[in-house]
């Protein structure tokens, strides 16, 4: 059976790397894996490598050299703020020691998980409402925010004199993604002559592609989902329009490359911003974090080939949830217990070197684990993303394999 039909059956199962030892702690993950699977797949498997890798050597370390082995549980949110927060309440009737999401449902999470003193961690959903350290002490944002990402959009295009038009969905990322488009473009005095919002997981943007194309439009923005942004593209090319398209980080998506797999050229026009992979001091980290995640979790097939050959996706959004355990286990050790005194650990600055070589370290007044100069622009040569050459940070980084 090929590797995309078995993942989303694994993701729905509980995996553990010592599943029968009713000791072993939970971390609990909540993710999208009946909507938007690429998202928890990668979530699921950041978080299991780390589960993996700490238990093959001892498990997690609190007092006095007490070890007790990790068992990971996924959980579908079904990108339901109610479902979400039903995890959550799972995640603490479980005694998990730490809980990641996507970042569906994140606000009331906040106040369930400030109660019982469990950490949690957004690992993909950037809006600026979710991170509140006053208000929220255990949510912490492992995921670059849209406001760094839509700034850094916003900067890239602005001495252009750009006309935009605004395409969003209206989901929870689509609606903080479009607040902080707004909030970009205002600053850098962009203007936008058309935004529409779109349902999630549209099915003929035609009327809409048409409308934005007659406000004489001549950038298109797009933030939703990766449905969303592929209906785009298609809509775009039979409207006959060649106007530039812009993403969130959703444009790396698999799903995009699979709907679009008859009409490569149409990703052609897509450039979207994300979070870079390689750190500052070169991909040796990265490279070296990737082989131990391809021979323990496998290559995650993207389900489409290029000159012949199978085009795989790099694991560059699972180093977020495989940093959030394994930040969550140090504090552990660092405060010699779960619950209060692990969020307590976290807020006083424990700190690590993640997966790609970048620190990752928060403080009781700041809770984001991306900062502005991680974020890079991509486009597409075929069904492979590489770094755009016309900004400065995306053109010193390396080209990341993607064919075998």
């Amino acid at each position: 059976m090929p590797r995309r039909v078995l993942l989303p059956l694994l993701l729905a199962a509980v995996l553990s790397a010592c599943g029968g030892d009713d000791d072993a702690v939970p971390v609990v993950v909540s993710a999208p894996v009946s909507t938007e699977p690429w998202i928890a797949r990668s979530i699921t498997n950041g978080a299991k490598l780390a589960v993996d890798e700490i238990n093959a050597a001892g498990g997690l370390t609190l007092a006095r050299d007490e070890r007790r082995p990790l068992k990971l549980v996924t959980l579908d949110n079904a990108s339901s703020p109610a479902t979400a927060l039903a995890n959550a309440r799972e995640a603490v009737d479980r005694k998990a020691a730490i809980l990641i999401t996507d970042g569906t449902g994140a606000r009331a999470i906040g106040d369930l998980t400030d109660r019982a003193h469990l950490p949690a961690f957004v690992v993909f959903e950037g809006g600026a409402g979710l991170i509140d350290p006053q208000r929220h002490p255990t949510v912490f944002r492992l995921a670059p925010a849209d406001a760094i990402m839509t700034r850094r959009l916003a900067d890239y295009i602005a001495n252009q004199l750009p006309k935009v038009a605004m395409i969003t969905d209206d989901s929870g990322y689509g609606t903080q993604g479009r607040a902080a488009l707004r909030d970009a473009f205002t600053v850098d005095e962009v203007q936008v002559v058309s935004d529409q919002v779109i349902p999630r997981r549209a099915q003929d943007l035609a009327p809409q592609i048409l409308q934005a194309k007659r406000s004489g439009a001549d950038r298109l923005v797009v933030w939703a989902s990766a449905a969303d942004v592929a209906a785009t593209l298609e809509a775009v090319a039979k409207a006959g329009w060649d106007v530039p398209v812009l993403s969130g980080q959703t444009g790396e998506d698999p799903l995009i490359r699979q709907r679009l797999v008859a009409h490569p050229e149409y990703l052609s026009r897509l450039r979207f911003v994300s979070s870079r992979i390689t750190a500052e001091m070169g991909p040796k980290p990265f490279n070296q974090f990737r082989a131990r995640y391809e021979r323990a979790v496998g290559v995650d097939e993207v389900g489409v080939q290029q000159d012949g050959r199978d085009v795989i996706q790099p694991p560059d959004w699972p180093m977020y949830p495989y940093d959030a355990v394994k930040l969550a286990a140090e504090a552990a050790k660092d405060a010699g217990a779960l619950g209060a005194p692990l969020v307590q650990a976290l807020n006083d600055g424990t700190r690590i070197t993640g997966a790609n070589g970048d620190q990752r370290a928060y403080n009781r007044d700041y809770h984001e684990g991306v900062s502005p100069q991680d974020t890079y622009f991509a486009r597409y040569e075929g069904f492979e993303f590489v770094p755009v050459v016309d900004d400065p940070l995306s053109g010193t980084l390396p080209k990341v394999n993607q064919l075998r």
